[in-house]
């Protein structure tokens, strides 16, 4: 090949290489190199429910929350010396709360299936949780201030052992949600999972541990 082809060649790729170098950052967006906000896709909460759940009434607390540290979720152990926080439902500063009545479906001889109708679902957050009370579940006024409201989307509950264990996928779109501060920190779940989140848990006996995963990009 002659000298001066192989001149022009080198010529036209460095040209070609310009041309898609300059078309990238024309694409690039202005925060290139900023780590993007988490959008769909992204584990936005996992919760345990630590058995407080009954056959109506479904309640967890979420153990990890977006980017807040997890020790911040729970309100440390009273005096006289300030300690840890304690991962428990009795100073857990979040609560999801929604109620539930399961419809039997037809069954296989090895699977047990049962319908939880779409409902509704509140997350209370108290500052103080040893005030909640708990001996009836049907008076709230101690467990906190609504931060977010969802309408829980139905769901299928899938066991092996006649419903002692098992998991269920669902989605939960937010409805409402209002800023709050706790441990410094100014919350709003709109920022997190605007569109809402689907969830899949598992559960054994009383314990059930979810997933939370985003849906739509976060704001």
């Amino acid at each position: 090949m002659k000298l001066a082809t192989i001149v022009l060649l080198g010529i036209l790729l460095l040209g070609s290489f310009a041309s898609m170098q300059a078309a990238d950052k024309d694409a690039a967006p202005a925060d290139a190199g900023q780590v993007a906000p988490p959008g769909a896709g992204h584990v936005a909460l996992a919760y345990t429910n630590g058995g407080a759940s009954t056959d109506s009434v479904c309640i967890w607390y979420p153990v990890l929350l977006g980017d807040v540290k997890p020790q911040s979720l729970f309100a440390s152990l009273p005096h006289p010396s300030p300690r840890a926080s304690t991962v428990d439902i009795g100073h857990a500063y979040l609560i999801w709360v929604s109620d539930y009545a399961g419809v039997a479906l037809p069954s296989s001889a090895h699977f047990t299936l049962f319908l939880i109708p779409t409902g509704t679902a509140t997350i209370y957050f108290n500052n103080r949780p040893e005030t909640r009370d708990w001996s009836n579940m049907t008076k709230r006024g101690t467990w906190g201030t609504p931060v977010a409201t969802f309408v829980r989307k139905a769901g299928v509950f899938q066991s092996l052992d006649g419903g002692m264990s098992g998991g269920m996928t669902s989605s939960a779109e937010l409805v409402s949600s209002k800023p709050f501060t706790f441990e410094g920190i100014t919350f709003d779940f709109k920022n997190l999972i605007p569109y809402g989140m689907t969830c899949s848990e598992t559960l054994y006996g009383s314990e059930e541990n979810g997933t939370c995963i985003a849906i739509g990009p976060a704001q």
